[in-house]
This record gives structure tokens, sequence and C-alpha cells, in this order.
């Protein structure tokens, strides 16, 4: 049997209730955000345009090539050259460019261990934010199911009327496993796996850094002179 358009957009109109889905999509939103902090949703939807995109998937980028191109140019140029040294990830070109200002290594130590850390945790925290909106939408559509059906057998229903109810009732468990199935769960793996590449090719280069700091900057210390001795005339 073949549907015509009106007949898809009826069966469409039956499944799909714009008021319940925002309610099921707002509340997971809600508590997926008190789960992980005030930071993370603005973190979890800045990260939504690049989650479909490998890091480096058009330059071929890695750790060992940037690490080459830095032994490269201060090899040729010293760290002069280091300021033309661009990478596809802004975190490493500003790693770099401290590098470059860097008074002495234990300054910039600190400095980029600090930094990694607070770049990991944003990534990770992204990806912990659509983690917890696909473990906690099941349970608001089925919470939203059961509150549902009290309501229903509570008012005394006619039998008849039901099966429409019934319907209008099961829908919040269907956009609860909608919502953590089709949206959230593909988002929390593909900024997982976006992660966990980032994490790695920085901590990588920050640790080349960090050698190349103990290796080529001289710390400065206070310099002691001992106070002259006062000459004796001559007799």
């Amino acid at each position: 049997m073949i549907f015509g358009n009106s007949d898809v957009l009826g069966k469409f109109g039956q499944l799909f209730d714009p008021l319940i889905f925002g309610v099921v999509l707002g509340c997971v939103l809600v508590m997926a955000w008190i789960q992980n902090g005030k930071s993370s949703f603005g973190l979890a939807f800045a990260a939504l345009p690049h989650c479909g995109r490998e890091p480096f998937a058009e330059s071929g980028e890695n750790a060992t090539f940037m690490c080459r191109r830095i032994d490269f140019m201060l090899r040729e140029q010293g760290f002069v050259g280091l300021e033309q040294l661009h990478s596809e990830d802004p975190f490493i070109t500003r790693m770099i460019g401290e590098l470059v200002n860097a008074k002495d290594a234990k300054t910039f130590e600190e400095w980029a261990r600090l930094q990694c850390n607070i770049a990991k945790k944003k990534q990770d925290l992204a990806a912990s934010f659509w983690s917890a909106a696909s473990e906690i939408a099941p349970a608001i559509g089925l919470i939203g199911t059961i509150i549902g059906l009290i309501q229903l057998f509570a008012t005394g229903i006619d039998p008849l009327k039901m099966g429409p109810a019934m319907s209008l009732t099961l829908l919040t468990s269907l956009y609860g496993m909608f919502i953590s199935h089709i949206i959230a769960f593909p988002i929390h793996m593909r900024l997982k796996a976006r992660a966990e590449i980032l994490n790695t090719y920085r901590a990588a280069l920050a640790e080349h850094m960090i050698a190349v700091a103990k290796r080529e900057l001289v710390k400065l210390t206070p310099v002691h002179f001992s106070p002259a001795k006062p000459l004796r005339a001559a007799h």
C-alpha cells in the first residue's frame, strides 16, 4: 500500500508533539548541566560545530611533525624563528608564542602544564555533558510516562478513550530514548574521540616545548658582589 504525503504527515504528527518533546529535552539539558557544573552548558554547545570533524583531518598535522618543525626552526633561526610557526590548533600556536617570550624554563613549565590541564578539562567536560544527557534522557522519559499514567488512571477516563491518551503518555519514553540514542550519545562519542586526539597532541607538544625551554633558556640569578677592600696607603 502506498501512502500519500498527507498520510505520512499524519503518521508523523501522531509521533511528534513539540510541547512534550521540548519539556523532555529541556529537563534532560538542565539535569546534565546540574550534574556537570555551570560552565558545562556553554562548552557543550560551543563544541557542537566541531564534533563532526577530526581535528587535523585536512592538514595531517601530528605531534611528531610539529616537534620536528620546532627543532628545525631552533636550529636554523633560533628562538626568533619560532614566531613563524603556526599550528592548526590555536592552543599550540599560543604555547609557541609563550615559549618565545618566556623568561626562564621553570616559569614556562608551570604555565604550560597549567594551561594543558585547563584545556583538557574543557575538552573532557564538553563530552561529559553529552554523556550525562544520554544517561539521563531515558529516565526523564520514563518519569514522564509514569506521571502521565498516574494522572490517567486517577481521572477515571473512559476505557474507549484510553488508547489515544495512553499513546500521548508513552511519547515521553519515546522522546527520552530518541534524545539518548539518536542525539546525545553520538555527540558524546564524537566529542570524546576528538578530545582524546587533542589532549594527546597537546600533551606531547607541551612536553617537547618544556624540554626545549630547559635546554635553551638560562634562568637568570642575581649576581652578588663583595665590597672592595680599601687600598692601603704606600709608605
